[in-house]
């Protein structure tokens, strides 16, 4: 049995922001329900220790998180949530039950909550959470420089930096969404995606990987079919195998620009 190193798990596609680096779509928004939520642990269980509670959406958003994390503590996982960092003081009771927390400060409209921010950041970590604050490459110098100074780092700039025990800052480039509009990349290459994690969409699509957002290489639906006769399906063994070749076999890789930047 294939064991994935993570499995992201969409558990609302909702946000509360609007950034124009995230992907637009027309899926409907919803969250998931407790009972879809435990049918997809249940059926994960043997695939992955790690959870990572998103794809797209804000996750901090889902009226019953508690009890989402609450679910996976019963079934042993270790969670990771990505969040643009605007719920963090409300939810910091329950944030001190998880692996570990992205704070994507890119996303960060109201620069008067970053102190904030950082106040939870380090009281997660003193707790034994560890905490990440992302930033794009070439944006937010000067955010970068004063979560530098908050911690009185004084060490080389580079683009992932311990500021602490359990807390960091990691520097990555800007990605464009994969979209079938977009022009061919390559045809060859390979991808982490069906090799160390796939996806599951709040609407129970599983896909190859975190950025097909929209779904479009639908491998089954995980409330309607067994996790084990999706991955066994021969449209997912044919792009399992293309990797392997060097291949690329499904369109919406042939035009991901991360999978480019990632596997140069």
């Amino acid at each position: 049995m294939k064991k994935f190193k993570k499995i992201y798990v969409e558990i609302t596609n909702i946000c509360n922001l609007n950034c124009k680096f995230c992907s637009k779509d027309n899926k409907p928004k919803k969250e998931m329900t407790l009972l879809e939520f435990e049918h997809i642990l249940k059926q994960i269980d043997k695939y992955t220790d790690y959870l990572y509670l998103h794809v797209k959406g804000e996750p901090l958003l889902h009226s019953k998180i508690g009890q989402i994390i609450d679910l996976c503590k019963k079934y042993n996982k270790q969670i990771n949530i990505t969040t643009n960092g605007t719920l963090i003081k409300q939810k910091l009771n329950i944030l001190k039950n998880v692996r570990q927390v992205n704070i994507s400060l890119h996303s960060l409209i109201d620069k008067s909550q970053l102190k904030s921010i950082l106040e939870c950041g380090s009281y997660l970590s003193n707790r034994g959470v560890q905490v990440v604050y992302r930033f794009w490459t070439n944006h937010n110098s000067d955010l970068i420089k004063t979560v530098l100074n908050y911690y009185n780092y004084k060490k080389e700039i580079s683009d992932n930096m311990k500021l602490k025990n359990n807390l960091y800052l990691n520097k990555s480039f800007q990605f464009i969404w994969p979209s079938l509009n977009s022009n061919i990349i390559s045809k060859k290459g390979y991808c982490y995606g069906l090799n160390k994690h796939i996806g599951i969409l709040v609407d129970g699509t599983v896909i190859p990987c975190c950025l097909d957002s929209s779904g479009i290489i639908n491998l089954g639906n995980i409330y309607q079919e067994d996790l084990n006769d999706i991955l066994n399906k021969d449209k997912t063994k044919k792009i399992i195998n293309g990797f392997k070749n060097n291949e690329l076999v499904d369109e919406l890789c042939q035009k991901c620009d991360f999978r480019k930047k990632v596997f140069k």
